[in-house]
């Protein structure tokens, strides 16, 4: 239980909307039970018209998941985007895409293309309105080679709140996960360029340790612990987390109708259950925790 009176704000962030019906309904369902703050949008996600039209009748806080490396771009005309794709018209992946950056076969103007292609189309999708924070599918968006034009283009555009997945429990724990170690010191490298283009993050992130079954009590407490620990005035975090309703075999995906193993698998169905019981509720109550989104860190 916390000893402190400070108010700690937690941003809880589900990631993916617009993926497929299911997830996207389970989304919702927890943000009408205020067991979620925002939810991040895939804007190449084969529900995301659904998607956008539910959030607008649940007022659910949206940003932008930017995604450069799975399924289908937004693009169209490939000849802009050429170097983002291979000879399926498909993006390169999680991992293919970093190695295809490493090779230096990635165009700069291609990246910031794609960028500008989703962030107009997320706007085409919310009666003009610009997403309320923008950060990136699998991270993307902290990549070396490709955070410097998403910051930019994000001040272009007049947003102006970011992900920083500066994971705590990785700081404070270490992991044998050379990924999301990698991701912890890339960002650790972004805060600078964010703070040039004027962007703001909340100070502290958890979400990278506790996917599917990692995603226990247990561990959010430790989390809650951390920032107790570094508490000394009100303070601001953000919760990661996939939550849903296990996809359906062959509806979904990031335009190619393949949900993925993860999006079908039944830790979807698993984190939706811990975000919406009442000993979460009580946990976050006992550590004086209040939802909060992007807008309001201060």
């Amino acid at each position: 239980m916390s000893s402190c009176n400070n108010i700690k704000y937690l941003i809880i962030n589900a990631d993916d909307f617009g993926y497929c019906p299911k997830r996207d309904q389970a989304i919702v369902d927890l943000f009408k039970q205020k067991s979620i703050s925002s939810t991040s949008l895939l804007v190449n996600g084969s529900n995301v018209y659904q998607a956008c039209l539910s959030a607008k009748m649940a007022h659910l806080p949206m940003g932008i998941h930017l995604n450069l490396t799975e399924g289908r771009p937004v693009t169209n005309d490939f000849n802009r985007i050429e170097s983002l794709i291979n000879s399926h018209g498909l993006m390169h992946g999680k991992i293919g895409l970093r190695n295809e950056l490493e090779k230096e076969n990635i165009k700069q103007e291609h990246i910031e293309y794609e960028i500008e292609m989703q962030i107009n189309k997320y706007k085409e999708l919310n009666d003009n309105k610009l997403p309320r924070h923008i950060d990136g599918h699998q991270h993307i968006h902290v990549h070396p080679m490709i955070v410097e034009s998403v910051a930019r283009i994000a001040r272009q555009y007049g947003i102006n709140y970011i992900r920083a997945p500066q994971d705590q429990m990785i700081l404070s724990f270490d992991t044998d996960n050379l990924f999301y170690k990698e991701i912890v010191n890339q960002t650790k490298s972004c805060l600078k360029i964010f703070d040039k283009y004027s962007l703001i993050y909340p100070k502290y992130f958890f979400g990278m340790t506790l996917m599917s079954q990692e995603f226990t009590l247990n561990n959010i407490e430790t989390c809650l612990k951390i920032l107790e620990q570094n508490q000394t005035e009100h303070i601001f975090a953000e919760l990661m987390c996939h939550p849903g309703y296990p996809s359906d075999p062959l509806i979904g995906g990031c335009g190619t109708e393949q949900p993925d193993e993860f999006s079908q698998s039944i830790d979807r169905q698993y984190e939706f259950d811990i975000l919406s019981s009442d000993y979460l509720r009580n946990l976050l109550e006992n550590y004086n925790v209040r939802l909060s989104i992007y807008d309001e860190i201060f």
